[in-house]
């Protein structure tokens, strides 16, 4: 007989129907108090004023025109309400930065959600100091033993989430312009990669809690906590929760309570692009596998299911990029191909983690380049859309087709 406890896991992360609604409408709820938490708290966020700002620095600063630019956190200084918060700070005639952490006199401009610092390099008031975390010794470590300058800002950007601008120009030019920049982005394919390479060397169920506990390790300690990070993290330990209860998971329904979740804590999220972009990624993902068979032959399996999958990622965000940006038909094509390149990459940077880039970096630093390469001569070929979408629409049109897709899956597996 099943306890109260096997029942609510069976029903909302199981079973298809009822649970998945269930979930659907908490996280709709969620979604509009976060709106509405957001609104209210920024409500106030509107203001241009000077004062001493404590920065700490987040991502590799960029210099341009005799200014740098970096991503920063406000850690202390004379604006309270915006402590913890990310902003962007300039700092004009500056070509470095005197520390990861210093404090400088700037204007800062609140405008809602975004904050902006700018001041001048001869504004710096002091160093502060800061302990390394364990993150910085692993870049540090990467910096001394990746002699390569444009594998070491791969390796930078692939396995430790820092900001792609820190890769060469031309190597942004060929993944944006192949459609194949999300594979640069920590998300469920990182996540996923490192559990697998955990889970296998325990057997069941030792290998879940270990792959669970090593994806913890990597997300919390060695990669910047975005929000497609922490999606993929909360879905994978969800999956893990239901496999030791002896049941077979629900992605959709771990999907929607992993993002109801998400909007509880972090209601700022229903502002953030790469949230949506890897819900709706994801969510398409989902609910197209659920018409394609899941069984077949190698050949089905290895070549036609992976582009399968990035056909209905694509079908996901690429109204969302074309109202920011644009979208590349290359993303499905290509998407396929450079993965499972990636994959040995991915496991060999994994043994890196391990021992802490003990190992000769010569593999990681040929694939690496092989993989370069291939999207430079892919980037050749020009698949891009250039349609233009307000915000509004292209939240429309993800969600419109989602409905679409869902209906779709539930017929089917009612003529079943």
């Amino acid at each position: 007989m099943k306890s109260k406890k096997d029942y609510w896991v069976s029903f909302i992360f199981c079973l298809p129907g009822k649970g998945e609604l269930i979930q659907l409408a908490l996280f709709l709820l969620l979604l509009l108090l976060s709106l509405l938490r957001v609104e209210r708290e920024y409500r106030y966020m509107w203001f241009e004023e000077e004062g001493l700002v404590h920065v700490l620095i987040l991502a590799p600063p960029s210099e341009r025109d005799e200014r740098l630019s970096a991503t920063v956190k406000i850690v202390g200084g004379d604006f309270p309400e915006l402590y913890q918060k990310r902003a962007f700070l300039t700092l004009y005639g500056a070509s470095d930065v005197p520390s990861k952490a210093f404090s400088v006199w700037a204007k800062v401009k609140a405008e809602g959600q975004r904050v902006f610092v700018s001041g001048s390099y001869k504004d710096i008031q002091e160093v502060l100091t800061h302990e390394p975390t364990l993150r910085d010794r692993f870049i540090k470590r990467v910096e001394e033993r990746v002699q390569d300058q444009e594998l070491k800002a791969l390796v930078l950007t692939y396995v430790f989430g820092e900001s792609k601008e820190i890769l060469f120009q031309d190597v942004q030019y060929y993944f944006l312009k192949t459609g194949l920049v999300h594979l640069l982005v920590i998300s469920g394919f990182h996540v996923g990669m490192v559990f697998l390479v955990l889970r296998y060397l325990l057997p069941y169920p030792y290998g879940l809690w270990l792959g669970a506990l090593g994806v913890s390790l990597y997300v919390f300690l060695l990669v910047p906590s975005e929000p497609p990070v922490l999606r993929a993290w909360l879905m994978l330990l969800l999956w893990v929760f239901v496999r030791l209860n002896q049941a077979s998971p629900n992605g959709l329904g771990i999907l929607l309570f992993s993002a109801s979740l998400l909007l509880f804590i972090k209601p700022e999220f229903v502002h953030s692009f790469s949230f949506w972009l890897s819900f709706f990624a994801t969510l398409y993902i989902l609910l197209g596998m659920r018409l394609l068979p899941s069984y077949g032959s190698v050949f089905y399996r290895y070549l036609v299911l992976p582009f399968g999958v990035s056909f209905f990622a694509f079908l996901g965000v690429s109204p969302l990029l074309l109202s920011l940006t644009h979208a590349s038909l290359g993303s499905i094509l290509f998407s396929p191909l450079v993965g499972y390149m990636f994959l040995p990459f991915t496991l060999y940077g994994i043994l890196q983690l391990s021992t802490f880039f003990s190992l000769p970096t010569f593999p990681l630093e040929l694939m690496g380049h092989v993989i370069v390469l291939t999207v430079a001569i892919l980037s050749n070929f020009n698949l891009e859309l250039r349609v233009t979408l307000s915000k509004e629409w292209a939240f429309a049109v993800s969600s419109f087709f989602a409905i679409l897709l869902y209906a779709f899956g539930t017929l089917k597996r009612v003529e079943k």
